[in-house]
């Protein structure tokens, strides 16, 4: 629909647009101009397919909710009025879209994943147990893996993350800390489990 690329390619640093080219594409694009806003979607989409896919797991999915939230955000350019936040409200429209897909479709067998998806996150020694924690984040309530995603799998500050999620920073990292509680408990269960086998 707006000319998403094939395998969403992250941009180089070198191809980044400037601010001001960015501003201009924002203005040209709420004026109906469809090249200017295929420029906002190439920026952008690497981005919004990762936290679609990390969030539900799943590639037609990701690649359908990436598809309205760039129809959202279309919809909703005559009302945004701040051009420097279109990254965060961007961000924000495709994890409110992740939430109300998770809540409202039936979940899915889980899929085989990408291994470095949660390179950021600290794993416990091992293969097996770094599956589990894989599959312990994708058990996460989407509030608390929305948090993760976006503190530490997409490397943000706190400061960009919470903006991101429309969140306060605070709020933000009380997800966090919630969220690696959930994990360390997770992770020793099987430290526990694991033990006990062991001794039998």
């Amino acid at each position: 629909m707006f000319g998403l690329t094939a395998h969403y390619p992250a941009l180089s640093r070198a191809s980044l647009p400037s601010v001001s080219c960015l501003q201009d594409n924002l203005r040209r694009a709420r004026r109906g101009d469809p090249s200017a806003f295929e420029e906002i979607v190439r920026r952008h989409q690497h981005r919004v397919y990762n936290l679609a896919y990390r969030m539900l797991r799943d590639h037609d999915d990701a690649e359908d909710l990436t598809q309205e939230a760039f129809l959202r955000v279309f919809q909703s350019l005559p009302r945004l009025r701040d051009d420097r936040a279109l990254g965060a409200y961007i961000t924000r429209v495709a994890a409110n879209l992740c939430i109300t897909w998770l809540r409202t479709r039936r979940r899915r067998p889980e899929q085989t994943t990408d291994p470095t998806d949660l390179a950021s996150v600290p794993a416990p020694v091992g293969s097996e147990l770094h599956a589990h924690l894989r599959a312990a984040v994708s058990d996460l309530a989407p509030k608390y893996r929305l948090a993760v995603t976006a503190f530490y799998l997409e490397g943000r500050s706190y400061a960009e993350a919470a903006r991101a999620l429309g969140i306060s920073a605070r709020a933000l990292k009380t997800r966090l800390y919630r969220a690696r509680t959930m994990l360390r408990q997770t992770v020793a269960a099987l430290d526990t489990g694991a033990g006990e086998e062991a001794a039998t």
